[in-house]
C-alpha cells in the first residue's frame, strides 16, 4: 500500500478551522521527507525493490538518475498534490490555506562545492507538481546554506523551483548568514531569506544516559526565541521551527536516531505542555506581528562598521546587528537593534547609548537596560507614533504588541517591566503624562518623566518605571497637557506587565482569508483583544467565544479588547479608576470560583476535578491484571535465506526483504550435539542489528546490543554501518543443554535456539548519505563446540509482513501479537501508595510485577510474555450542550504517562495502539506519554487496556529485576511555578521532591519547583455576553 489517498484528504477537511483560526500551512509531501522517520518515510515496499536507487542514490555520496524510481515519485505526486490543489492559496476562491509547496527535502545540488545534485530531479518534481495543478511557489531546502537550486539569470539552469531555503541548526555562528547567502547570487540576492527548518529542539539516541529534560534545561528557556531573534537580525522573515511540537514518535516510525518519544525539549512538549521556551517565544512573535508594516522589509546598518550603529552599549556582545526599514522614500528609517546577552561577564544591568541618525555624533539619551545572559529582544528605535508629535527615539525595554483603538484616539503598547533596574523609553521632544497608575502603588512615584536635553541641545524626554515596580503598570503620554477637546489628537497609552503576567500574554489577530473577514476589517497586525492571567487562551470570532485553559492557582483573567466588531464594548464602563487607565475596554474574569450562573457548572465541573487530581496523583489503578505467553511452536516459521561459510551462516536476506521493517524479527535455529559429549561448552556468535534475545532451549542465556552514533562502526545509527564486524559471542550454559531429550535414534540431543531482534528502524538517508538498506536483523550466525554435529544447524525466520498492513509502524513484529487465546487471570501485589509499605517506599502506586502469585517469570526469562491491565481514564473535556456539535467545551485537560523500572525490554500497547519501546538501560526513555487521543475520558463509560509484551533477563542474573509499571498524571517538577520558567519537565522521587543523579531526594530543590500533577481546565467564555457580568 503506497497511502490511503482517502484517508490523507481527510486531514485537510479542517481546511475551514485553520482559516477561521488564521492558520496556513507549508505543505512538504515529500516524496522524501526526513523527520527522523523510517526510510526517511519513503515506503517500505519499495525499499523492498532491490533495483531502485532510491533517492537517485548510486552509493554514499554519489547520485545516478533512476527512472524507474523517478516514476514511483511521479504516480504518487499525482496522486497527492491534487487534493493539495484544491486549497492553495491562490485559488480564485480565496479559500485555501495552503501558501507554498516544499519539493523534495535537502536534496543538495552541490555539497562544499562538489556537484552531487541531480538537475533532472529537481526539474521532473517541480513539472509534476505544475502538472497536478500546483500555482503555489515552489521551494526546496538546502540542509545548510550551499546555494542548491536557485533560481539563476541562465535559462539552461531552470530547476521549476521559486525560492531558495535552507535549514539552521545551530552548530556554528548565524550572523554571517545573510551575507553568505546574499553572496550566492541571481535569485538569493533579492529574494526573502527563508529558512524551512531552524532547530528549536535537539533529537535524542539510544545508550545516552541523559534524556529530553536534561537537553530542555542544557537549552534554557530562553533558546527558541534567541534563534528568533538572531534569525530576524540577518534579514530572514520567513522561518519555519522544526521541533516546535514535540509529539509521541508512536510505534516504530522512528529511525536509529530516534527513541519512541519526539519530544526534543521543543517549545510544546510531548504531553502538550506549553513550556517556558514558547512563552517567550510568543512574545518574539508578538512583536514581528504587531510590527508587521515595519519588520516585513529592513536592512543591515552597516555590518562591517558598527561605528555607523546609532545604538551603542556599554557592555561588549550585547548587540549583534541593528536593522533599517527598506523603504526608498525613508529619510529617517525607523531602526530596530537586536540586542542579544553574550557578554563574557554574563552581567545583566548596562547602559543603552542613542546617537543621531545624521551626525552618529550627537548623544540623544543613555538608557538604562535589563537583559539576561543569553538572552534577545528587538529594541525599537527612531519610530513616530499614530501622533507625530509623540516620537520614540529608543525603547529599553520590549515592545511586545502594538494596538490601536478602534476610534484611533488611542495607540496602545504592551511593555515589559525590567526584572531590576529602572525601565525606560526615550522620546524626541517634551512629551507629558496625561495619565498614570498601576505598579505597586497608585500614583506616580512608580512612574515618572524626566525632562532632559541632548549633547547638544535637543529636548529629549525620558519615561522611567522605578525599580521594584512588581504590579503591572501604565502610562498615557500627550504631546500638550491642554488638548482641544473640539480637536482631540491621539495619546499613547503604555501597559508595563511583569515577567509572569507576560508569559501568560495572548493576542488575537484577525489574519482569516478575505472570505471570512467583516467587510470592515482592519490590517492583520493590529490585534483586536489581549489577555493574561492564564495557562492558555484562544479566540474564535465568528462564534465570539473564548476558551480559557487555566491551572489550578490561576484565578484570574485580564481582558483588553480593542476593537467593537466582534465585542461589545459596554460590558465594562470606562471610568479613570480603571486598573489599566481609561478609554479602554478592560475586564477582570474570576476563574475557578464565581457567582455567576454562566460559570457555576464550570466551577463545579472543576472542583470535582481537583478531588480526581488528589485521589489519583499517586497513580491510577490498575486492576484485572492477565498474561500469556508467546509460543514460538505456533509461529507460522519459513525458511531463512543464507550461505554457508565453513560453520557460519551469512543471511542474505534482512528485515526489509521479509517486510520485517515494525519492531521484532524472529530467528530459529536447530543444532545438535553429541550424546556423549555432556559437559563440552557450546558457543553462540551472532552478528545482528540491533538488539537480540537468546533463548536455547527456551531458557533466555542472555542479551546483547549492537548500536553505535558513530559512523563507520557496527550498528552506525546514520551512514556506512561495516557488516563484517559487531559479532558477539555467548556461552551456552549447562542449565538450557540440558534442557533438552534424545533424537528419535537415542543419540545425539536436539536444541532449538530462538532469537528475539529488535530493529531500531531503517535508517533515513539524510543528505547524500545512502543507508536506508542497511541491514537490521540476524546478519551472519555459527554455533561451535567440540559437540555440535556438523551440518545440524538450520535457521527459520517469522515476523509481521508489514506490507499487508494499513499502518506499516504498528507492529511489535510478533505474529501472534493479537491473539485472544492462552490468557489467564493473575494476581499482583497492590497495596495502597502509602509510605514505608513493601513495594511502595516512595509513596507512588507502583505495581511490582513480581509479586504475581500464578507467574513465576514475569520477566521473560524462558520466553516472551504479554500481560494486560485496565485502568479508569480521567474526567475530560465535553461539551455543554451534548445535542449541539457546535457547543462550547469544558473540562479538564489531564495528561497521563506510563512509568516502566527494570532491567527488561517491552513494548506498550494503549486500546490496541504500539506506543513505546522500553529497553532499561539501553535507552533513556522510562516515561511514555499515554496519548489524549488514545485515553477514554471517564465520561464515556469506557476502560483503557494497556498491554505490554515483556523479554530479556539472563538466567544468569540470580536476583530477580524489578518490573515495576506505574501510570500517572504527568509529574512535572514546576506544576504551580511561573509560567515563563515552565520546562515540562517529569518530576521523580517521592511526591512534592525533584531527586538528584543519585536518586536522593532534595527537598530544598522540590518546594522551589513546586512539582506536582499537571493539569488545566477549559473555561468557555461567550464575549457577546460579558455584558451580564457588569
Amino acid at each position: 500500500h503506497l497511502l490511503d489517498y482517502d484517508r490523507y484528504s481527510i486531514i485537510l477537511r479542517g481546511k475551514r478551522t485553520l482559516l477561521l483560526s488564521g492558520l496556513y500551512v507549508l505543505a512538504a509531501p515529500g516524496p522524501y521527507i526526513c523527520a527522523e522517520t523510517q526510510a526517511g518515510g519513503l515506503p517500505i515496499w519499495l525499499v523492498n525493490m532491490r533495483q531502485l536507487r532510491l533517492r537517485h542514490m548510486k552509493t554514499h555520496l554519489w547520485k545516478e538518475y533512476d527512472p524507474d524510481f523517478m516514476q514511483c515519485c511521479i504516480e504518487y505526486f499525482e496522486h497527492i498534490l491534487p487534493i493539495l490543489a484544491r486549497h492553495q492559496f491562490t485559488n480564485s476562491d480565496g479559500k485555501g490555506c495552503i501558501l507554498a509547496l516544499q519539493i523534495e527535502n535537502e536534496s543538495f545540488e552541490r555539497l562544499l562545492g562538489y556537484p552531487i545534485g541531480l538537475h533532472e530531479d529537481m526539474r521532473v518534481l517541480s513539472k509534476t507538481a505544475r502538472d497536478c495543478g500546483i500555482t503555489l511557489p515552489l521551494f526546496t531546502n538546502d540542509g545548510f546554506e550551499q546555494g542548491s537550486f536557485i533560481v539563476r539569470d541562465n535559462p539552461g539552469t531552470k530547476f521549476g523551483i521559486d525560492l531558495y531555503g535552507f535549514d539552521k541548526y545551530v552548530e556554528s555562528e548565524m550572523d554571517s548568514m545573510e551575507k553568505k547567502v546574499r553572496a550566492f547570487g541571481h535569485a538569493a540576492s533579492k529574494t526573502p531569506i527563508f529558512i524551512p527548518e531552524l532547530q528549536g529542539g535537539w533529537f535524542n539516541h539510544y545508550e545516552i544516559k541523559y534524556g529530553y529534560d536534561a537537553i530542555y534545561k542544557f537549552y534554557g528557556d530562553q533558546y527558541t526565541k534567541l534563534m528568533l531573534d538572531t534569525a530576524f537580525s540577518q534579514g530572514c522573515t520567513m522561518l519555519n521551527f522544526y521541533m516546535f511540537y514535540g509529539g509521541t514518535n508512536w510505534g516504530t516510525l522512528g529511525d536509529a536516531d530516534v527513541y519512541t518519544s519526539y519530544d526534543y525539549s521543543a517549545c510544546i512538549r510531548e504531553s502538550g505542555i506549553m513550556s517556558g521556551r514558547l512563552r517567550n517565544l510568543r512574545l518574539g512573535i508578538l512583536f514581528l506581528q504587531s510590527f508587521t508594516d515595519i519588520t516585513a522589509a529592513t536592512l543591515p546598518v552597516s555590518p562591517s562598521n558598527k561605528k555607523n550603529w546609532t545604538v551603542r552599549s556599554s557592555l561588549d556582545n550585547t548587540i549583534c546587528q541593528q536593522r533599517r526599514t527598506a523603504h526608498s522614500n525613508d529619510l529617517h528609517p525607523i531602526e530596530l537593534t537586536i540586542i542579544r546577552n553574550f557578554s563574557k561577564e554574563r552581567q545583566v544591568r548596562f547602559e543603552l547609548s542613542v546617537f543621531d541618525q545624521d551626525t552618529k555624533q550627537e548623544t540623544l539619551a543613555r538608557l538604562s537596560c535589563h537583559v539576561a545572559y543569553k538572552s534577545s529582544f528587538i529594541a525599537l528605535g527612531n519610530y513616530g507614533t499614530k501622533n507625530p508629535d509623540i516620537h520614540l527615539i529608543l525603547s529599553a525595554t520590549p515592545i511586545y504588541v502594538r494596538a490601536f483603538t478602534e476610534d484611533n484616539s488611542k495607540e496602545v503598547w504592551i511593555a515589559a517591566l525590567a526584572p531590576s533596574g529602572p525601565t525606560e523609553m526615550a522620546f524626541r521632544g517634551p512629551v507629558y503624562i496625561k495619565e498614570v497608575g498601576g505598579g505597586n502603588t497608585q500614583g506616580t512615584e512608580n512612574i515618572q518623566l524626566h525632562q532632559r536635553e541632548s549633547s547638544k541641545g535637543t529636548p529629549i524626554s525620558v519615561v522611567s518605571v522605578a525599580e521594584g515596580t512588581t504590579k503591572s503598570a501604565y502610562v498615557v503620554l500627550a504631546p500638550t497637557l491642554e488638548a482641544d477637546p473640539r480637536t482631540p489628537s491621539p495619546v499613547l497609552h503604555i501597559i508595563f506587565l511583569n515577567q509572569k503576567e507576560l508569559s501568560t500574554l495572548y493576542c488575537h489577530y484577525d489574519n482569516r482569508s478575505e472570505e471570512t473577514q467583516p467587510q470592515d476589517h482592519r490590517p492583520a497586525y493590529d490585534p483586536r483583544l489581549v489577555t493574561w492571567g492564564s495557562y492558555n487562551a484562544r479566540y474564535d470570532p465568528a462564534k465570539e467565544r473564548l476558551e480559557v485553559d487555566a491551572t489550578a492557582s490561576e484565578e484570574t483573567l485580564h481582558f483588553l479588547s480593542f476593537s467593537k466588531v466582534q465585542i461589545s464594548p459596554n460590558y465594562v464602563s470606562s471610568h479613570p479608576t480603571s486598573t489599566l487607565g481609561s478609554g479602554l475596554y478592560y475586564k477582570t474574569i474570576p476563574l475557578s470560583k464565581s457567582n455567576h450562573d454562566s460559570l457555576e457548572e464550570s466551577v463545579s465541573c472543576f472542583q470535582s476535578t481537583q478531588e480526581w487530581i488528589r485521589e489519583h496523583q499517586a497513580g491510577l489503578t490498575l486492576h484485572s491484571w492477565q498474561r500469556r505467553r508467546t509460543d514460538f511452536e505456533q509461529l507460522e516459521w519459513q525458511t531463512a535465506s543464507y550461505k554457508l561459510s565453513g560453520s557460519t551462516a551469512k543471511f542474505t536476506k534482512v528485515n526489509f526483504d521479509y517486510g520485517f521493517t515494525s519492531g521484532h524479527i524472529l530467528y530459529r535455529g536447530f543444532f545438535k550435539t553429541q550424546k556423549s559429549s555432556r559437559g563440552q561448552s557450546v558457543q553462540l556468535k551472532l552478528n545482528m542489528r540491533n538488539r537480540v534475545a537468546v533463548y536455547v532451549n527456551g531458557i533466555c542465556i542472555g542479551t546483547h546490543m549492537t548500536y553505535s552514533r558513530q559512523l563507520f562502526k557496527a550498528g552506525a545509527k546514520m551512514g556506512y554501518d561495516p557488516k563484517f564486524q559487531g559479532t558477539h559471542t555467548f556461552k551456552v550454559p549447562d542449565e538450557a543443554l540440558h534442557a533438552v531429550t534424545s533424537d528419535s535414534q537415542g543419540q545425539d540431543l536436539e536444541h532449538k535456539v530462538v532469537l528475539v531482534v529488535d530493529s531500531f528502524g531503517l535508517s533515513r538517508s539524510p543528505f547524500v548519505v545512502d543507508d536506508i538498506r542497511n541491514p537490521r536483523g540476524l546478519l551472519s550466525a555459527s554455533i561451535e563446540g567440540p559437540s555440535v554435529v556438523q551440518k545440524s544447524v538450520k535457521w527459520e525466520v517469522a515476523g509481521v509482513d508489514v506490507r499487508t498492513l494499513d499502518m506499516a509502524y504498528e507492529s511489535t513484529g510478533f505474529p501472534d501479537e493479537h491473539s485472544e487465546e492462552g490468557w489467564e487471570d493473575v494476581i499482583v501485589g497492590e497495596s495502597p501508595a502509602v509510605d514505608g509499605e513493601e513495594g511502595h517506599e516512595d509513596g507512588i502506586r507502583k505495581t511490582r510485577l513480581q509479586d504475581a502469585s500464578l507467574n513465576k517469570d514475569p520477566f521473560g526469562q524462558n520466553g516472551v510474555i504479554w500481560w494486560k491491565t485496565w485502568f479508569n481514564g480521567p474526567p475530560s473535556m465535553r461539551p455543554q450542550d451534548e445535542t449541539n456539535k457546535d457547543s462550547a467545551k469544558r473540562g479538564p485537560r489531564i495528561p497521563l504517562y506510563c512509568r516502566l523500572e527494570g532491567e527488561f525490554s517491552a513494548m506498550i500497547l494503549l486500546n490496541g495502539v504500539l506506543i513505546g519501546r522500553y529497553f532499561g538501560s539501553d535507552s533513556p526513555q522510562q516515561d511514555f506519554y499515554l496519548m489524549d487521543g488514545l485515553v477514554h475520558g471517564a465520561e464515556l463509560g469506557q476502560v483503557n487496556e494497556l498491554k505490554l509484551m515483556i523479554y530479556g533477563n539472563s538466567v544468569n542474573q540470580r536476583e530477580p529485576s524489578k518490573v515495576n509499571v506505574l501510570v500517572r498524571p504527568w509529574w512535572v517538577e514546576d506544576a504551580q511555578g511561573s509560567l515563563g520558567k515552565w520546562t515540562g519537565n517529569l518530576a521523580q522521587g517521592h511526591l512534592g521532591e525533584q531527586s538528584d543523579s543519585n536518586g536522593k531526594a532534595d527537598a530544598d530543590n522540590a518546594a522551589s519547583m513546586q512539582a506536582g500533577p499537571f493539569w488545566t481546565f477549559r473555561w468557555p467564555i461567550e464575549t457577546h455576553k460579558m455584558i451580564h457580568f457588569d
